[in-house]
């Protein structure tokens, strides 16, 4: 994990999921299943159906919310205090 953290740079082009990632960081800071829920949640009230979320943090600690389609193409990742944050549009 620890070359991941040095040579990790931020993919994330949409300045609105950004918004969601951060949002729901301060919302439920620590509960990564409550915040992969609501960050699918949020991504598919603002922009409509097939969004996923991974979280997983540096102590092993993980949270998903996926919907599994043959399609990919739109996508944030982040880290933010050793923990990597992936929404995205899987169609």
């Amino acid at each position: 994990m620890e070359t991941m953290e040095r040579g990790f740079k931020d993919n994330c082009k949409s300045e609105k999921l950004r918004e969601i990632i951060l949002e729901t960081i301060g919302v439920y800071p620590h509960q990564y299943s409550h915040q992969a829920k609501h960050m699918k949640q949020m991504a598919e009230s603002r922009f409509g159906n097939w969004w996923s979320a991974v979280i997983i943090s540096d102590r092993g600690g993980y949270g998903m919310s996926t919907v599994y389609d043959k399609y990919q193409n739109t996508s944030c990742e982040i880290m933010i205090f050793n923990t990597f944050y992936w929404l995205g549009r899987t169609c």
